[in-house]
């Protein structure tokens, strides 16, 4: 086993301005540490995600560590783990990962990469339990990974002041707020202090289940959605059958080897 591995900080689903997207640690692997020694250098990167790719039977695989856990799915790390592995290969158009959550497809699509993910459905929650804190939701669903209320206005989603110990008490891995944009056709705020992350700034596997959502309430399949974190992320969707697209752009910040050991 060496001492270092290759390793890339990549901010994904950014805009043309600088210090804007989720910034996200990946770390290529020619064989698999064990589960804790990936922590601890997630921990140390200290990014919402660092992504680690390795080998796998079928090809690569990838896994996704929080500051504090390991995660099923990340959309961010997974389209920044494409951008640097396309500077490894710049032949290559697409690449496929194995993951907990299946067999993950990203292409490249002139500046942007696509991430081709499976379809999570929201099913229908009494909204009382939120009312104390958020008292102007509109709707409260509840998926596999989170929760996600919808709010009336993307400005009351820009004036929510989160409650981190009442996020952290509703278990699952996050809560996502989204409402119909201003200038986009949704937008969003998710946060995770549960898992290590406070707000996140750009959250590609949230589209899983806001897409069809909104797809279904707004009577179209190409959405376009700004995340309201302070760094602001733009995504870019399309729900085609049971997959979700989510497409946005990433910008490599810094390459170098990481201590491994």
């Amino acid at each position: 086993m060496p001492n270092s591995a290759p390793f890339a900080l990549v901010e994904a689903f950014c805009s043309e301005l600088s210090g804007s997207g989720n910034p996200a640690g990946v770390v290529l692997l020619d064989e698999w540490l064990s589960d804790s020694a990936m922590q601890r250098i997630a921990n140390t990167v200290n990014q919402a995600e660092t992504a680690f790719i390795g080998p796998d039977e079928k090809g690569i695989r990838i896994r996704w560590f929080t500051p504090g856990v390991e995660v099923d799915l990340c959309g961010h790390a997974t389209l920044a783990s494409a951008a640097f592995l396309s500077t490894q290969q710049p032949e290559k158009l697409g690449f496929q990962f194995e993951s907990r959550s299946g067999c993950l497809k990203v292409s490249k699509q002139g500046d942007q990469f696509a991430l081709d993910f499976p379809l999570i459905l929201s099913e229908p929650f009494d909204s009382a339990f939120v009312k104390e804190v958020i008292p102007n939701a509109s709707e409260v669903f509840k998926t596999r990974d989170d929760w996600m209320v919808v709010m009336p206005s993307q400005q009351s989603i820009e004036e929510f002041v989160p409650d981190f110990d009442w996020i952290s008490s509703l278990g699952m891995r996050g809560l996502a707020l989204t409402s119909q944009g201003t200038q986009t056709d949704f937008c969003c705020r998710f946060f995770a202090p549960q898992s290590g992350v406070a707000e996140d700034h750009a959250t590609g596997s949230a589209q899983t289940y806001q897409v069809p959502f909104w797809a279904d309430r707004l009577g179209k399949n190409r959405l376009t959605c700004v995340q309201l974190s302070p760094r602001k992320g733009v995504l870019e969707s399309e729900l085609v059958g049971d997959r979700v697209a989510i497409a946005g752009i990433a910008r490599i910040l810094v390459t170098g080897q990481i201590e491994i050991n």
